[in-house]
Parts: structure tokens; C-alpha cells; sequence
């Protein structure tokens, strides 16, 4: 942020999480006031994820808020897709289409996040789907780990265990950071930290890590 005085006070707000409305009010003057710096926004963003607030609607809202000023910054674009298809009832057709499109412009590696959102939105409605996006989620980005487990887990679904564990051993060569009981000291308002741990998988909690270790080792 521009205001380095105003994000230490917002830093030490999210310490106290009693005090996270008074840091949702100063981001939002802030980003009132200056509309062009992301950072404020990106915080703004954030902080809607954190409990005791967690409210995914005025998340999406502020991002698309955010958009407005900063079209180009794809990480809000992704952001807006998965708050929507995990918290807010789903896409419905018209978004889905537009996201179709949309991740056809996009850098692989976010193009590769849309795919895989994509790909959960059609788990319950289009099997054949579900499967493509995440193969085409995986080719666009071959880094991340949520792709290849999730298809793992759907060829093992149906009996092909050899492809399922394959899989799934080759996205956790793919995790960068486990977290446990004594490294999870981190920014709860790092954007990528986020969308890292709930959309790529690349950062991890130790638990989820070792259902898969046992899922490959059955």
C-alpha cells in the first residue's frame, strides 16, 4: 500500500481479529480515496475471507469494484470466479460462458486456475467435462496440485488405480509449503498465499497432505 502508516495499523487490527471491522472500514475509506492502488483493494479483498467475517458476497463485491479500476490484475478476475462457484450458489450459464472465454486471454497459469474452476463447477453436472477442464487445467499449468488430484482421485473413482495414483503423486511433488501446528505463521492478507492454498493446492495444511500420501500408498 501507498499508506505505509495506515497498513501497519491495519496490520496490527488483524492481530486482534475483534478489531477486523475497524480494518475493514479503514481499507474501504482508503480504497475509496485511492481507487488505483491494488494492494489496498487486494487487503480489502482479503480480509471479507477472515473469521469471524467471512462474507464471500461483499468479497465478490469489492472485487468487482476492484475490477473496474484494475481489468487487467487476473488474480481478482479468478478470485471473482471461485467466491462466486464455491460460496455464492455457483455460476450459472452466462458466467460460465464468459469464463470460457475469458481464460482464453489469460497468462497459462491463471488460464489453468479458471479451467479448474471450471472443471469443479461441472463435477455434479457433466462428468466428461469435469474431466477435460481439468486435463486442459493441467496443460496450461503443469505446476499446480489441485488439477492433478482431483483427477486422480476420479480415475480412481472408477476403478483405474494405476492413472489415479499417478496422478496424484505427481501433483504433490508439486507442493511448495505444508503447513503445520508450527509454521503457520503467515500474512492473512497475502492474495497469492490464498489463492495458493483454496484453488492451486501448491500450499497445504499437513493433514491434507497425508490423505493424500495414504490415498497412494492403499
Amino acid at each position: 500500500m501507498e499508506d505505509k502508516k495506515l497498513q501497519e495499523i491495519v496490520s496490527s487490527l488483524i492481530l486482534n481479529r475483534s478489531s477486523l471491522e475497524e480494518a475493514e472500514q479503514l481499507l474501504l475509506d482508503y480504497v475509496k480515496n485511492n481507487p488505483t492502488d491494488v494492494d489496498g483493494w487486494t487487503k480489502l479483498v482479503m480480509l471479507e475471507t477472515l473469521t469471524p467475517i467471512e462474507d464471500y458476497e461483499r468479497a465478490t463485491e469489492y472485487l468487482t469494484t476492484a475490477i473496474i479500476y484494475h481489468k487487467d490484475n487476473q488474480l481478482f478476475h479468478v478470485l471473482w470466479y471461485y467466491f462466486t462457484e464455491w460460496f455464492l450458489g455457483g455460476l450459472d450459464e452466462g458466467l460460465v460462458n464468459t469464463a470460457l472465454g475469458l481464460k482464453s486471454t489469460f497468462g497459462e497459469e491463471t488460464s489453468s486456475m479458471l479451467s479448474y474452476i471450471l472443471a469443479r463447477h461441472f463435477q455434479n453436472k457433466d462428468i466428461n467435462k469435469f474431466e477435460s477442464l481439468l486435463k486442459e487445467s493441467i496443460q496450461r499449468c503443469s505446476m499446480h496440485v489441485t488439477n492433478y488430484t482431483d483427477l486422480g482421485r476420479h480415475y480412481l473413482s472408477r476403478g483405474d488405480k494405476e492413472n489415479g495414483i499417478a496422478l496424484i503423486r505427481e501433483g504433490l511433488l508439486n507442493v511448495k509449503v505444508i503447513y503445520n501446528d508450527k509454521n503457520m505463521d503467515y500474512d492473512p492478507l497475502n492474495m497469492p498465499r490464498f489463492v495458493n492454498e483454496m484453488i492451486t493446492g501448491v500450499f497445504m495444511t499437513e493433514g491434507s497432505y497425508n490423505s493424500l500420501i495414504n490415498l497412494v500408498q492403499k
